[in-house]
């Protein structure tokens, strides 16, 4: 077993960082593949998750052995031409009525061995993609979850060597600090309007995440180095 927390980067997908644990990238890859055959993009919304993380606009509460913990799973809307689809359109249901590229793209994921089309789930999450490691190799994932929780959680450390400002992200329990006052303040500087409370809440990971938007940056509501340079900090 070789567990390690990277990003995914692709063309294809889109949206907030993908990170993964290495040995679903095998994974990925095929989802890559079907998403290009079928010419449509995956806008990410989550990937791998702190223990207790808020998912914003979550539609399902995330299971107690989540593949999301593990860096197995992600969540995504499908974006197709200057259309996006969400969970509402994604549904099981509504199949029939999707553009035949993405019942396509869907309909991969399906037959894959690996893969799992959460809109399969009971309940439903048709945002989500995994694979299946939390029910076919419950070990391994139990010996994957305190890596991948312990290499989430130095991501929103601060350097003690370097002295570099930590990554602010949204967690549970938030973030709070002075450097997330800081990074308030200045999003109300932009034209925000924003509590300064210095708790990195839902309302600032909002305000962070559009601001980007606006920059052209990677929309993903993390606070890194080029986040923190566009808003003067």
């Amino acid at each position: 077993m070789v567990t390690k927390l990277e990003a995914f980067k692709s063309p294809r997908f889109i949206g907030k960082p993908l990170l993964a644990d290495i040995e679903f990238f095998d994974s990925l890859e095929k989802v890559d593949q079907f998403a290009t055959d079928a010419g449509i993009k995956l806008y990410v919304t989550s990937s791998t998750r702190l223990q207790g993380g808020v998912v914003s606009g979550a539609i399902v509460r995330p299971a107690s052995r989540s593949n999301h913990l593990v860096g197995h799973g992600i969540d995504m809307n499908v974006s197709l031409g200057d259309k996006l689809f969400n969970s509402d359109a994604l549904d099981k249901s509504n199949l029939k009525n999707l553009p035949q590229a993405i019942q396509n793209f869907i309909q991969s994921i399906r037959n894959d061995p690996m893969l799992r089309w959460g809109g399969d789930f009971t309940p439903a999450d048709s945002v989500h993609i995994d694979d299946g490691l939390n029910v076919r190799d419950a070990a391994t994932w139990d010996a994957k979850f305190p890596i991948i929780q312990s290499e989430m959680r130095a991501l929103s450390q601060p350097n003690s060597v370097s002295g570099q400002p930590r990554i602010l992200f949204l967690t549970e329990p938030p973030m709070q600090g002075d450097d997330v006052i800081a990074v308030q303040k200045a999003l109300i500087q932009k034209g925000f309007n924003l509590k300064v409370d210095g708790i990195f809440g839902a309302a600032t990971d909002n305000a962070v995440t559009a601001f980007q938007n606006k920059q052209g940056l990677t929309a993903d509501g993390i606070v890194g180095p080029g986040t923190r340079k566009a808003l003067g900090l």
